[in-house]
């Protein structure tokens, strides 16, 4: 399980937020916006995750379930036990971002 069975998530907000980013980047990669352009988006979107959600771990959370809901028509299936392995290694890992880079 991605959250312990005591917590639940905040929102599926951070799917949206984490694909906002990656279209800055596409557009940016595309020539469809210059690099200061691309990275006020992505910075716009952190900002916003960062009111929603409390932590990397809740993020990562919502973002799980949104994929789940975007690609797994609303069942636990391969897309949730894939984002599992990663959100694992993420919280985990001692060389992780979400352990090394504050939430805040």
């Amino acid at each position: 399980m991605i959250l312990p069975i005591d917590r639940r998530g905040r929102s599926v907000l951070s799917w949206d937020h984490g694909r906002a980013a990656d279209m800055a980047r596409w557009g940016l990669a595309a020539r469809y916006c210059d690099p200061a352009k691309a990275e006020r988006a992505v910075v716009r979107a952190g900002g916003v995750s960062a009111r929603v959600y409390r932590s990397w771990e809740d993020f990562g959370a919502g973002c799980a379930l949104g994929r789940c809901l975007h690609f797994d028509e609303e069942e636990f299936g391969p897309w949730y036990t894939e984002v599992l392995d990663i959100h694992k290694t993420l919280t985990t890992d001692p060389e992780s971002p979400w352990l090394t880079v504050p939430w805040q």
